[in-house]
C-alpha cells in the first residue's frame, strides 16, 4: 500500500504561509516516504456547504509545477481537475508539460467538478450530473487523443478538435495514469472502463455539496459493491483483472495514545455521523487509532478491499511527521 499526502486546501496549520507551505509540506512528505503529493482544483474550498471565502485556493497547475521543481521523487497528482474549468486541449497541454518537468511524476486525476458554489460564483454553468459526465466523457477523449503522436480530430457535442497537436507531449507514454474521482454509478463504470485508479469518495456530484448523508452512506459496508461496478464494467471493456487500482482519501485523521483513547474518541466521533463507533473505526474517510492500530486497520483494508493507495488529509505537518515515523515504516 502506498500513501499521499492532500496539500494546498487550508487544512495544514504551521509557522509557513501561501505555497511556501504547500512546497514545506511536499517535501516533508518526500522525506519521509509519502509516495505522492495531491492537489486539488478548487476556485473556493468549502466544507459541508459552507464556502470557506477567506481560504486560499492556487491554481492546481501552478502548485503541480511548483512542485515539479521543488521536489524529486514523489508523484504530483491532480485530485482531481475539474474538466469542466478548461478546454481540454488545455488541459492536456498542462498535464502533458508538468509531466515532463517533474520527469514523468503525473498522476492525472480528473472528474466532473461538484462544488456548485464555485460555478455560481464564477458563472460558470453547472448542468445536471449526466451532462457533466458526458462533458467530462469528450474532454478526457481529446486529452487522451492529444498525447498521441499523429494529429488529433474530434468533433462531440462539447467540444471539437481539428488536426490538432501536443507538444511537448507527455514524458510518461501513452501519458500519465488517469485517475477517475467519486463513486457515483455513473463514476464506477467509466472507471472500469478507461481509468488506471479509481478514486472513491463519498458521492457529491449530484448535490453540488458535501453532505451527511452521502458521508453517512459511504461505508466500509458499501464499498465491495462499489468496487464490483468497476470490476464488472473493466470485464465488459474487455479490460485483464487488476487493470484499475483503489485509492481513498481519509478526511478525519487522528493518532491516539492509547486504545482506550481511540474508543472514546470514537464514541464522540460517531454521534455526529450517525453511526457505531465501531464502524466509525471502519468508515473509508475515518482513520484514528494508536500506531498499531492503524497499521492492523489499514492492513484489513487493503487485504478485503486491494486499497492501493491512501490520501491522508493532515492538520498540521507534526501529524504528516508522525504517521511518516510511527505508521509507514510498517506498512512498506
Amino acid at each position: 500500500m502506498e500513501f499521499a499526502i492532500q496539500v494546498g486546501g487550508g487544512q495544514v496549520r504551521h509557522h509557513q504561509s501561501g505555497i511556501e507551505a504547500i512546497i514545506e509540506e511536499a517535501q516533508l512528505a518526500e522525506s519521509l516516504g509519502f509516495a505522492v503529493v495531491f492537489v486539488p482544483d478548487h476556485y473556493v474550498f468549502e466544507v459541508l456547504g459552507t464556502v470557506q471565502a477567506t481560504t486560499p485556493a492556487y491554481e492546481m497547475f501552478f502548485v503541480m509545477a511548483t512542485l515539479a521543481q521543488r521536489t524529486h521523487t514523489i508523484r504530483i497528482g491532480s485530485h482531481v481537475a475539474c474538466m469542466l474549468f478548461r478546454h481540454p486541449a488545455m488541459t492536456a497541454r498542462l498535464f502533458a508539460q508538468v509531466d515532463e518537468a517533474s520527469g514523468g511524476r503525473v498522476i492525472a486525476g480528473v472528474g466532473a467538478g461538484w462544488t456548485r458554489a464555485e460555478f455560481t460564483m464564477m458563472g460558470i454553468e453547472f448542468p445536471a450530473i449526466a451532462e457533466r459526465l458526458a462533458m467530462m466523457d469528450e474532454a478526457v477523449a481529446i486529452m487522451r487523443g492529444l498525447w498521441g503522436e499523429e494529429p488529433f480530430s474530434y468533433a462531440g457535442r462539447y467540444y471539437r478538435v481539428t488536426d490538432a497537436v501536443c507538444r511537448p507531449r507527455p514524458h510518461q507514454q501513452p501519458g500519465p495514469p488517469l485517475m477517475l474521482g467519486g463513486s457515483g454509478n455513473g463514476i464506477l463504470r467509466r472507471a472500469g472502463e478507461w481509468a488506471d485508479i479509481i478514486h472513491m469518495v463519498p458521492v457529491i456530484g449530484a448535490a453540488g455539496t458535501t453532505t451527511l448523508e452521502e458521508l453517512r452512506k459511504f461505508t466500509d459496508v458499501a464499498l465491495p459493491a462499489k468496487l464490483a461496478r468497476v470490476r464488472g464494467a473493466a470485464a465488459t471493456s474487455g479490460r485483464p483483472p487488476g487493470s484499475v487500482r483503489f485509492a481513498s482519501t481519509v478526511f478525519n485523521y487522528a493518532l491516539t495514545d492509547s486504545p482506550s483513547a481511540t474508543q472514546a474518541l470514537a464514541e464522540r466521533m460517531a454521534g455526529l455521523f450517525g453511526l457505531s463507533p465501531e464502524a466509525f473505526l471502519r468508515h473509508p474517510i475515518g482513520l484514528v487509532g494508536t500506531a498499531e492500530e492503524m497499521v492492523a486497520e489499514l492492513r484489513r483494508r487493503e487485504r478485503e478491499h486491494g486499497l492501493w493507495l491512501l490520501a491522508i488529509n493532515f492538520t498540521n505537518p507534526q501529524q504528516i511527521r508522525d504517521f511518516g515515523e510511527q505508521v509507514l515504516p510498517h506498512l512498506r
